[in-house]
């Protein structure tokens, strides 16, 4: 057994080293990969899952800002950072997500180098912004990056590290006949720490006088540079805050902070994943009632402390053990997230933000809320909720697209020709081929249905305004 232990972890030395990975990343991987084989699942105990103390553990933003006004000053301090390592596999891309199109004929990376230009502009301030990108984003987001004439001092990416699959039950690396991309996966984006570390930007940025970083998804328009936050975060003295917003019955899969408790004792603030939690709890963790936030996963984080606890050698990431099918072969990717970084740090916070500031695009639902006017670009280039919508006292748009015909980008833009209206929509879902050649106006609760095998235009309709007065159209 130990023959074949030791046989497995030198076929993942040698792979990962003809990659040109370092022997710190190398071993710091197998070490994951021992964890594994002592049966860690990444399942958190949930009787350390205590809950937080909201006059200790959370601050909402309208509170930073009415005690913070955001002192300018303080912003030649701060780098932004966007993970831009996703290739939106679940809408069907195969190329970087952040390059689709997503307001007035803009890619989100453009909006996002939009959004630190405004800033930089409006403060006289050369605020850096950097990517974290993955092996697959890289070369086609530089590309767009030079096509839109984005260019500082710094350098615009770093590249986050890539892992073998692993096949289960030897956890060996995979080998199989598509090719190399196939046998590789990111390791999460928990690496941006490590990463930051070992290309020796954390340390150029520190000698430079940045003493915080912002971190956020490429794919959320809603997070950008807060000065309020950041006037907070240096006056108070913190080391890492989380923005969390108020959980919905949407939002099932948001991970969420908790305070550690071991033998009563309370500890450090944690991250928890959907991936950790033990499937008896599930129903408890997609609930309102214990968690009553999730993570953005908009994160501030002080760059100074940040490489002291690196340097300390005991910095620890939460596992999460993802189970894969690949060419029919049972593998594991180990992977971790960014905010479980929270677990090193003393002077933590979970910030309570407005939806506001969380505006992602995981799928096409979300991609068509986004793209239509119930979403607005404002002129500081974020992507937040219409002032129509709020001021009609509507919420979250909820949209269900028949995944057949619309769970693909590529089908979406086939079939949604024309942008609807739905700044006045409450939920729509569609069912079925239905074709939108035409520019209509969707209210309140709509459901349309296409019962048949071939496709509908919905100019049959024959109407320019579909609201829940008749709740369900059906295409007969």
């Amino acid at each position: 057994m130990d023959s074949m232990i030791a046989e497995s972890e030198k076929l993942v030395r040698e792979k990962m080293l003809g990659e040109g990975l370092s022997q710190e990343f190398i071993s710091d991987f197998i070490s994951k990969i021992q964890e594994v084989r002592n049966g860690e699942t990444g399942i958190v105990k949930w009787e350390e899952v205590g809950d937080l103390d909201p006059s200790k553990d959370e601050i909402s933003l309208e509170k930073i800002e009415s005690e913070y006004p955001g002192d300018p000053k303080f912003l030649k301090e701060l780098v932004v950072i966007k993970l831009n390592g996703g290739l939106g596999t679940s809408m069907g891309l195969s190329g970087p997500k952040s390059l689709i199109e997503i307001k007035d004929g803009m890619s989100f990376l453009e909006v996002v180098c939009k959004q630190v230009e405004y800033i930089r502009q409006k403060y006289n301030l050369d605020i850096p912004l950097i990517l974290m990108d993955s092996f697959s984003t890289q070369d086609e987001s530089q590309a767009e990056l030079k096509k839109i004439k984005f260019s500082q001092n710094y350098p615009t990416s770093f590249l986050q590290h890539k892992v073998p699959r692993l096949v289960v039950p030897e956890l060996k690396p995979l080998e199989i006949s598509k090719g190399n991309s196939e046998e590789w996966c990111p390791p999460g984006h928990g690496d941006i720490w490590f990463t930051l570390l070992e290309t020796g930007l954390l340390d150029r940025l520190i000698e430079n006088g940045y003493k915080v970083a912002f971190v956020s998804n490429g794919d959320n328009l809603g997070a950008t540079v807060h000065p309020g936050i950041l006037e907070y975060i240096l006056k108070e003295n913190l080391d890492f805050c989380m923005e969390m917003t108020p959980k919905t019955l949407a939002d099932k899969k948001g991970g969420a902070i908790f305070r550690r408790v071991v033998g009563g004792e309370k500890r450090n603030l944690q991250l928890l994943e959907t991936a950790q939690v033990p499937s008896d709890h599930m129903h408890e963790f997609e609930g309102l009632g214990k968690f009553r936030t999730f993570s953005t996963n908009n994160l501030w984080i002080r760059l100074d402390i940040l490489k002291e606890k690196l340097l300390e050698g005991s910095f620890k990431l939460s596992l999460i053990v993802n189970p894969k099918k690949v060419e029919g072969k049972e593998v594991l990717q180990l992977e971790t997230a960014m905010g479980s970084a929270i677990q090193n740090f003393s002077n933590t916070k979970g910030l309570i933000i407005p939806r506001d500031r969380f505006a992602p695009v995981k799928k096409c639902e979300d991609y068509l809320v986004r793209r239509s006017d119930a979403y607005s670009l404002n002129p500081d280039f974020s992507v937040t909720m219409s002032e129509e919508r709020k001021k009609a006292g509507l919420g979250e748009l909820v949209i269900s697209l028949d995944e057949t015909y619309y769970k693909k980008v590529r089908d979406f833009t086939d079939r949604i020709q024309m942008i609807p209206s739905l700044v006045r929509c409450t939920s729509l879902k569609v069912e079925g081929d239905i074709l939108f050649d035409k520019k209509v106006i969707i209210e309140g609760d709509v459901i349309l249905v296409n019962p048949g095998p071939g496709q509908r235009k919905l100019s049959e309709l024959g109407v320019d305004r579909i609201s829940n007065d008749s709740l369900r159209f059906r295409f007969t």
